[in-house]
């Protein structure tokens, strides 16, 4: 298993538009997309994680977990425990956004635009939009009504570069927020 820090190294390794902390640890196996930011001592295992995502400091993502039905949860034990360890697709939508010191569990995905609040510990799947809070993290809420939830979607903004994002988003306020 091999992590890589904001070094020149990481430089070359994701998008010059993604901005990773010095401290934050990543796996080489994890995908970043463009125009994220993953603050200090945050630590990203085997994660796959869209573009214009936003994770704060602290944030652990995709850690290790032991199997608790063998006879002993030491990973001497296994015969290859990275892979033993990170069983389980994890996944953040483009767009999503981690709070400070969120935990989200192996097995997750955080849909397109998903928040995750400060402090939640995320064992279950968070649908687009979804807002979800706590130990154990719990759906409170949606960004956006269903139909604006569509529109967005549709538009794809997140699949663009930045210059045009900005253009389509600004169509979708027009659209969507007019009164």
């Amino acid at each position: 298993m091999v992590f890589w820090r904001s070094n020149n190294n990481a430089r070359k390794r994701f998008h010059e538009t993604t901005k990773v902390s010095a401290s934050a640890r990543i796996s080489d196996d994890t995908q970043l997309g463009k125009y994220c930011y993953v603050g200090n001592y945050s630590d990203i295992t085997k994660a796959t994680i869209g573009n214009y995502v936003s994770i704060a400091n602290n944030v652990s993502i995709g850690s290790g977990e032991h199997h608790l039905t063998n006879i002993s949860t030491s990973s001497l034990f296994y015969d290859d425990p990275y892979e033993e360890l990170t069983q389980g697709d994890c996944s953040l939508g483009s767009d999503a956004w981690v709070g400070v010191d969120a935990i989200i569990r192996r097995g997750v995905s955080i849909g397109i635009g998903g928040v995750v609040g400060a402090n939640s510990f995320v064992n279950a799947d968070v649908p687009d939009f979804g807002i979800v809070v706590g130990s154990p993290a719990r759906l409170i809420g949606f960004r956006f009504s269903e139909a604006q939830r569509e529109a967005i979607l549709k538009s794809q903004w997140w699949e663009e570069d930045l210059e045009r994002a900005r253009t389509i988003m600004k169509q979708l306020k027009v659209n969507m927020f007019a009164v």
